[in-house]
């Protein structure tokens, strides 16, 4: 006797669809999304990657279609990215950059907030290199003369 099925294959976890074959079928679309939110494509792709690698995409895919699922999380990791990326430069905004507010806030977005060098390196238009000083800079303030 046979058991009806949901026609979602992804219900049972053991036959959970894998993520590289959910970005294989849908990281074109879920990077336009992403795109239309941060057009810096960099940061876009650092928002696909994270999406991606969520352990809650496979989760979402269990209660609805595997495309509606994907838009959704792409649009609200994005929106997420942005708002807090967002925050954390306006809440330094009023200070000036200047020789010693900047290597701090760089060490912060990095090692408090966990963006990676290049993302920061964007928003903020320097050089990865330069975001790589200013944290050596900051670093060394820490240093009995």
């Amino acid at each position: 006797m046979s058991t009806l099925r949901p026609t979602n294959k992804a219900l049972d976890k053991t036959n959970a669809v894998p993520s590289l074959s959910l970005y294989d079928r849908y990281g074109a679309m879920a990077y336009g999304v992403i795109l239309q939110i941060i057009p810096q494509e960099r940061l876009a792709q650092e928002v696909l990657v994270e999406l991606f690698n969520s352990p809650h995409l496979l989760n979402c895919i269990d209660e609805v279609s595997d495309a509606i699922c994907i838009i959704r999380n792409a649009r609200a990791r994005a929106l997420e990215f942005n708002k807090r990326f967002n925050l954390l430069l306006s809440s330094n905004e009023e200070s000036q950059f200047d020789g010693d507010s900047l290597p701090k806030l760089i060490f912060n977005l990095s090692f408090k907030q966990g963006l990676s060098l290049e993302i920061i390196a964007i928003k903020l238009g320097l050089s990865k290199e330069a975001t790589m000083k200013a944290i050596s800079q900051h670093v060394k303030s820490f240093r009995k003369p």
